[in-house]
């Protein structure tokens, strides 16, 4: 079963995103900051992570750049409500799948997020 690591520092915006991934049948974690995300990517097991740029302690960029070490393979959709394009370019020169703007219309992120899963997923 297909297992997407939600990351948001905004519990309510996580636990939205969990019941849409978890509606759409896919097993899901979370986490609330990027050295979280990135500690839950060092256990491994995941398909797909989905992250907030704007977070405390380790933003969204920072935490692709050290999952992109860890994981090179493993897809990344970043997502945000305040970066301007520069970040959203610089999200994608880092290695992620895309970076998508909130509000994030759900028909869309799910299509993204299949387009993003490993064939194998």
């Amino acid at each position: 079963m297909t297992r997407i690591l939600v990351v948001d520092d905004d519990r309510d915006v996580a636990k939205y995103l969990v019941t849409e991934m978890q509606l759409a049948g896919w097993q899901t974690g979370v986490a609330y900051d990027g050295v979280d995300a990135v500690l839950k990517v060092i256990d491994g097991g995941w398909d797909i992570v989905l992250m907030d740029i704007r977070m405390p302690r380790l933003d969204g960029i920072g935490a692709l750049r050290l999952i992109r070490r860890l994981a090179p393979q493993l897809p990344v959709i970043l997502f945000t409500g305040q970066a301007g394009h520069g970040d959203m370019i610089e999200s994608t020169r880092q290695g992620a799948f895309t970076c998508l703007l909130k509000p994030i219309n759900s028909d869309k992120l799910l299509n993204t997020i299949r387009q993003a899963l490993p064939r194998n997923a």
